[in-house]
Parts: C-alpha cells; structure tokens; sequence
C-alpha cells in the first residue's frame, strides 16, 4: 500500500494508475453498485471551457455506461435528471457516454484506478488534490454518493464546481456548500434559492436571464472570458454571489443550432 502522497502522486505520474477510486457502494438514489472515479490528476485535462480541473465520474460499477443509459438504469447516478435521454425530453444531456464515461469504465473494469484501503491509504486525499481545480460529477450526479465523500476530496483544492438536480430530496442537503442546484425553470431557480441553494439554469437561446442571474463567464454568450478552473463562481452557497445561467447547449440543441458542441458545465 501507498503510505505518502508523494509515492501516490509518482505513481500516477509513472502511469501505474489512471486515477483513484473515490467511493464504491450503494449508490444514494436507488441503492444500486456505483463507483466514483477521480482521473486527470497527474495531467491536465484539455476541455476549452473547464481547462486544466481533475475530472471525477460516478457510474454502476455493473453496467457500462452508454448501456445504462439505454435501459434508464443510468438512473443510479443520474436519479432523475430531465436531460436524460429515456426522458425524450426537447433536450439532451451534452455529455457523450460513449467518449470519457466509457472509456473510463472500461479503465475501471481492468483496475487501473487505485483503490483506497487496498492500495493508497484514504487520508492521502485531501493532500493528493490540494491547490487543484475540480470537477465534482464530470458525469453522474453528486448526490448518488455520499457528500461527505466529496467534501473530504475537496477540502484543500483551488477551486471546484459542481452541479446537481437532487436538490429537492434530502440526499442532496448536504451538497448545498459544495454544489449547484441545476435548475430547469424560472420556477426552479425561484423555488432552490427559497431554500438556501444559489443555482444553475440552462435556459432556452431566447428565453431572458433573470435579475438574479449572471451569465457563465466561461460560455459562448459570455465571451468566454474565463475557465471553470479559474472562474470560481459555481462552488454552491459558501460565496455570496448571483444565480449562474447558461444557454442550451445539449446535443439535441447543438443540432439545431450553431453552438458549441461538446461543451462541459
């Protein structure tokens, strides 16, 4: 077992592990296996929008993830997310479960990620992430695993971002500090801020931004001014700081439109 973080971080440098296992267990929506996974830690990942923030998924440990999301089995770590395809909804979540989430998996089912307990020593976390930007749920919602899980990860980085739609169940309490509330209406950014949460909205391209709202910075229609990994506005209620929104740039949008494909929140 890895004792030091510096002996956990040459390893990821030496390639002897994609990244660390964060959590495995029952998954906090439905009860079913699903795994958090932390990779991009050792090198940078290249997103245009986020630049350079270690990227964390949350998936079934038994399915992979462009079939769950075929059954609605997806439903673990996405609970009950409006953008998920089997909802057929106007729009589409943007991420490609085919791409990252896949292949990440696929890196999981041959153990590539280290595991905690067996070959790192768990308190090495908080030091192994410090003074990194990241990424909480690059794909899966926060709330399927404990929050705890992710407050751990979390207490010495630069910066974080995180977004969930599980604001309205208890599960998703505890990320208040840590999260986002995704919020699919006016209604809903009214309803999250009544109860504590500072919000993130997709709205429609001609739909107005509310007076609580500031748009990303880091978006298309905010001139891409800045990276998630620098921006520091969507890191919940521990800053006093407007409502974020953002326009449509689902898949099923970026088809119809001439926006940014690909685009990561």
């Amino acid at each position: 077992m890895l004792k030091t973080v510096q002996d956990l971080k040459t390893a990821l440098k030496r390639g002897d592990y994609s990244g660390v296992v964060l959590y495995e267990g029952p998954s906090r929506i439905d009860g079913a296996p699903v795994v958090a996974i932390a990779c991009r830690i050792a090198d940078a990942s290249s997103n245009a929008k986020t630049g350079a923030m270690v990227q964390t998924f949350i998936m079934r440990q038994d399915i992979a993830p462009h079939e769950a999301l075929k059954t609605g089995d997806d439903a673990s770590v996405c609970g009950d997310c409006p953008l998920r395809p089997i909802n057929k909804g106007p729009t589409r979540c943007y991420v490609r479960v085919y791409q990252a989430p896949l292949s990440v998996w696929g890196a999981y089912q041959r153990r590539r990620y280290a595991i905690p307990g067996s070959d790192f020593d768990a308190a090495l976390l908080p030091e192994l992430f410090e003074g990194l930007a990241f990424r909480i749920g690059s794909y899966g919602d926060p709330a399927a695993i404990p929050a705890a899980v992710w407050k751990t990860a979390t207490r010495r980085v630069k910066n974080r971002t995180g977004y969930t739609h599980q604001w309205r169940r208890r599960i998703g309490v505890g990320l208040k500090n840590l999260c986002m509330a995704s919020a699919d209406s006016e209604s809903d950014v009214a309803t999250a801020t009544a109860r504590g949460w500072r919000t993130f909205r997709v709205r429609k391209h001609d739909a107005p931004t509310l007076s609580n709202e500031s748009i990303c910075p880091a978006s298309k229609e905010g001139r891409n001014r800045t990276q998630c990994a620098a921006c520091g506005l969507c890191k919940g209620a521990t800053i006093a700081a407007r409502n974020i929104v953002i326009a449509d740039h689902g898949l099923m949008d970026s088809r119809r439109r001439a926006v940014v494909p690909n685009a990561a929140l």
